[in-house]
């Protein structure tokens, strides 16, 4: 059995801090749907697993909601399995999943309830526990139950869920749903479909993991630094279980730092951006470093070059400084002033201190 297995795609996704390229990411969220399905079916899977945040919120526009049922259902697998996550919860008025199920195909199940799934009649071999979202924050999760639940020895046993995991999942506040590895590892599943964390966990799956969390299949943040990640499980005859890691995502969020020095550092720089790698990038960058005062007016002409070669630029070169020089200081300051007899008198071993007491000067000087 193959489960092609994917969460936190967060469909509706508005973006608003990046106004450069927001556009361009919230249609790239239905364009990955759209590419996830190709290949699940591309790999021939019995399974499409979307375990929670789906949705980026419970209100929807009809036709977004139309426009992710449409992609979904063209599923050729098995079944499809949907379960609401803590973004997307469902209640018992969720118009968002009630719209959902009215589009979705004869293939596409809804985990609405928390009760095991029999999927004999999708022609599969195998049991799903749910353990859905029936709100956005809860203190305490919904895998409790399967535990006690009587399971066939002889059918395979999938658990879904959505929320952290002690240890994985940056929930300090223990808001959301949180779990334990032992408690998961002790319910009685054989393989545990986990969503809400948006890195890949693990990040090396091994033949005795059972719990797995793909991460975003289209990053979302800087604080992503992965490509965009699904997971696709194969589960033998034996239970056991292999796991390919996908790269699935078009859009980059990367941070970076560079210190900048010389004419061949400016360069190099440049040159790093010259490629088309980072079109499709929203880049980070804090720039650092002392330049002489040709370089740094270099710099400033030229650092443009950079905000045209990625989607989106968020520049921090405030810590890097024009380097002070005996020419800058006669030009700016009088002979034999307090200022430039002060300023003089460093050494070219006192650089920083000569930087810093020309810092100061300006500032008393605005």
């Amino acid at each position: 059995m193959n489960i092609f297995h994917i969460a936190d795609l967060h469909l509706g996704l508005r973006f608003k801090n990046h106004p450069e390229a927001s556009e361009a990411l919230v249609q790239a969220r239905y364009d990955t749907l759209d590419k996830l399905v190709t290949l699940a079916n591309d790999k021939n899977t019995e399974i499409f697993a979307i375990t929670g945040d789906l949705f980026d919120r419970t209100s929807l526009k009809i036709s977004d909601i139309q426009k992710a049922v449409q992609k979904i259902n063209k599923f050729e697998g098995n079944v499809a399995l949907v379960l609401p996550g803590n973004h997307d919860y469902i209640t018992e008025d969720s118009q968002i999943w009630d719209r959902f199920k009215k589009e979705a195909g004869e293939n596409v199940l809804v985990l609405d309830k928390q009760e095991p799934v029999d999927l004999s009649e999708y022609d599969l071999n195998a049991a799903v526990w749910p353990a859905l979202c029936h709100a956005k924050h809860s203190a305490e999760n919904t895998i409790g139950w399967v535990k006690n639940e009587d399971k066939d020895p002889g059918k395979v046993h999938i658990g879904i869920a959505h929320g952290s995991i002690e240890g994985v999942s940056p929930d300090f506040n223990q808001q959301y749903f949180p779990m334990t590895v032992r408690e998961l590892n002790n319910s009685g599943v054989d393989i545990w479909l986990m969503g809400h964390t948006h890195i890949t966990w693990p990040d090396k799956p091994g033949k005795k993991d059972i719990i797995f969390n793909p991460g975003t299949p289209e990053p979302d943040g800087f604080d992503c630094n992965h490509e965009g990640r699904a997971f696709l499980h194969t589960i033998g005859d034996d239970k056991t279980i292999s796991t390919e890691i996908l790269s699935t995502g078009t859009y980059r969020f990367r941070k970076m730092e560079r210190d900048l020095n010389s004419a061949s550092d400016i360069d190099k720089l440049l040159k790093e951006f010259g490629d088309d790698e980072y079109s499709h990038t929203m880049l980070k960058l804090a720039v650092s470093g002392r330049l002489e005062p040709e370089l740094y007016e270099q710099w400033r002409e030229k650092r443009h070059s950079i905000r045209e070669a990625v989607l989106e630029l968020k520049l921090d070169d405030t810590e890097l400084r024009q380097k002070v020089t005996e020419e800058q200081i006669r030009k700016e300051f009088t002979e034999d002033s307090f200022p430039e007899k002060l300023l003089s008198s460093f050494s070219q071993s006192e650089e920083d201190e000569l930087q810093m007491a020309y810092e100061l000067i300006k500032e008393v000087q605005k």
